[in-house]
């Protein structure tokens, strides 16, 4: 299993110039799973994901998660 993360103010996924999703401020994740990963492996994965602090939080410190920050994620595959 392989992943990218980015934070972005807005992204989207077109298809043949149709845009297919989009988000807002929040996560892009880029994800690559393969056949020897199990459900176990991807539970566990998007609990880090979704626990990682990298959003400003009152202090401007890198302190809240992307839950906390009310931000969208964005999946990849």
């Amino acid at each position: 299993m392989r992943v990218v993360i980015q934070r972005v103010l807005e992204a989207s996924v077109s298809i043949s110039g149709t845009v297919t999703a989009a988000i807002g401020p929040g996560l892009l994740v880029l994800l690559g799973i393969g056949y020897e990963d199990g459900a176990e492996d991807i539970d566990w994965l998007v609990k880090k994901v979704a626990a990682l602090r990298i959003f400003d939080d009152a202090d401007g410190v890198m302190n809240v998660d992307v839950r906390d920050a009310g931000g969208d994620v964005l999946v990849v595959s």
